[in-house]
């Protein structure tokens, strides 16, 4: 055995999850250690990436990635969903996704860190951990021999290899997909989608020059039947796939998908990421950027914690933000599998049209905290259409005061990389708790309205701290929200 290494953070998994973490606790200058089993380039599917992965990729000086490798941008989509009759939707209006080889740029974005002073061991396999007063110990065992490293933090982001069925809680239906590669002419330069009574199909062209056709059905759809004539039989029946039904089709692979939470993603320090955290529904193709946004803010709590010692306000932050990306992405896909023109008279749909959390086998508080988010979202209230032209003088003399339901609280907020406790509203009218709009600290401005004064005042004076068209815009969305109240 090597003598014991010594680093901040141990990241095992070299995913866009782990990646993602290391290039930016690198950014922040802490001294990180990866491990990967695998060599590189290795199959992945995934190659559907979001429009916010731009962001990302931009954040960490690494856009130029996205624009290698004859990378596919700009696709349309012709879509099947709500109604059985096809639909265009323009990048304008879907966003800019971005097709791209996941093999390759998985292994540009780890090499980028490698550059960037990220030492790595790969192939090497973790092979355990142990807990000693605020440090591990772990080993990990490569071609040449054993090596043991010691790390303030552990980071898994062996996707779902990083952990147990009995670790997970699951938050939707089990679901079978079925893929296949087929030569690239057998559909339209297009992404295309499209509902089915027995699920739906998903294909696009790949930078490879084929393109990729998968199906998404329930479990009992493809048992005790040949996988060639149950795919074959899905794609005869379709409208936007039916071209390809003819095609000879061989290779056709087929997995589980299990969409679901980790019961316990924080403990002693040890944190999971990406998909050995949480795994979302396919339906919205967001799954890399979700990955790679809360490996973000994990790297906010731990920046926390090696600066200022608060622990407990960091894991509870990072905790959160999981709770709040799962919840919030289970309410979007029950309602957009509720849209779908099949109806719920068919059993795919209905099973996955109302928020849906199973049991685990041992209940945690996170899977509490979690479960409460669960219960389905009230229906939106009445959308008031302001003119602010209109009504900024017709409000400018009336006398408001802050509503009685508003909640004053201490909650923790993103400054410089790290988390300060910050004070926000908490009010009926708002999804969450706010502390900031348009990157303006609410607090100091209703410290300034607390007592009863015309809405013209109260702009007036935060105009003395903001440009006046601000400061407008800001009392509008408080007055909407009823956080700001005409007086009685």
């Amino acid at each position: 055995m090597t003598p014991e290494q010594t680093f901040d953070v141990l990241i095992i998994g070299a995913g866009p999850a782990g990646s993602c973490a290391a290039l930016r606790l690198l950014s922040l200058g802490y001294n990180v250690v990866l491990t990967e089993s695998e060599p590189f380039p290795r199959p992945q599917i995934g190659e559907s990436l979001s429009p916010g992965i731009r962001n990302i990729f931009d954040y960490l000086n690494a856009g130029d990635l996205l624009h290698t490798r004859h990378y596919l941008h700009q696709l349309h989509a012709q879509v099947i969903w709500d109604t059985p009759t096809p639909q265009l939707v323009n990048t304008a209006q879907r966003g800019a996704g971005v097709m791209v080889d996941r093999a390759q740029l998985d292994q540009d974005l780890l090499q980028l860190a490698v550059n960037r002073g990220l030492h790595l061991y790969q192939p090497a396999r973790f092979e355990s951990c142990k807990r000693t007063e605020e440090t591990w110990t772990s080993t990990l065992r490569t071609d040449t021999g054993i090596i043991s490293i010691s790390s303030r933090f552990i980071l898994d982001a062996r996707g779902r290899r990083g952990n147990h069925m009995q670790d997970r809680v699951l938050t939707a239906p089990q679901t079978v997909a079925m893929w296949a590669e087929l030569p690239g002419q057998s559909l339209p330069t297009d992404t295309l989608i499209e509902a089915r009574p027995e699920g739906w199909i998903w294909g696009s062209p790949t930078p490879g020059g084929s393109c990729r056709i998968i199906t998404f059905t329930d479990p009992e759809t493809i048992r005790q039947q040949p996988l060639v004539k149950v795919f074959s039989g899905i794609l005869s029946a379709t409208n936007l796939f039916a071209a390809a039904a003819d095609i000879p089709i061989s290779g056709i692979q087929t997995c589980s998908v299990f969409t679901y939470a980790h019961t316990d993603p924080w403990k002693d320090n040890y944190l999971r990421l990406g998909e050995a955290a949480f795994s979302l529904d396919p339906l919205s193709s967001t799954g890399v950027e979700k990955a790679m946004r809360f490996s973000l803010q994990a790297v906010i709590a731990i920046n926390t914690i090696l600066k200022t010692d608060q622990t407990s306000m960091a894991q509870s932050f990072y905790e959160n933000k999981m709770i709040e990306s799962i919840a919030s992405h289970t309410h979007w896909t029950s309602g957009y599998y509720a849209q779908a023109w099949p109806g719920q008279g068919h059993p795919f749909w209905q099973r996955r049209s109302l928020p849906y959390i199973d049991t685990p086998g041992q209940s945690t508080p996170f899977y509490n905290r979690l479960k409460d988010k669960f219960n389905p979202a009230p229906p939106p209230g009445p959308q008031r259409r302001i003119n602010v032209q209109q009504e900024l003088p017709r409000l400018w003399h009336e006398t408001v005061q802050l509503s009685p339901s508003l909640i004053f609280e201490e909650v923790p907020c993103v400054i410089d990389d790290m988390l300060q406790l910050r004070t926000a509203i908490r009010h009926p009218n708002l999804d969450r708790e706010i502390a900031y709009v348009e990157e303006v600290e609410l607090s100091p401005l209703l410290s300034m309205a607390n007592k009863s004064a015309t809405f013209g005042a109260i702009v007036e004076e935060w105009s003395k701290l903001l440009p006046f068209e601000q400061a407008v815009r800001i009392a509008f969305f408080l007055w909407d929200k009823d956080i700001l109240c005409e007086m009685p």
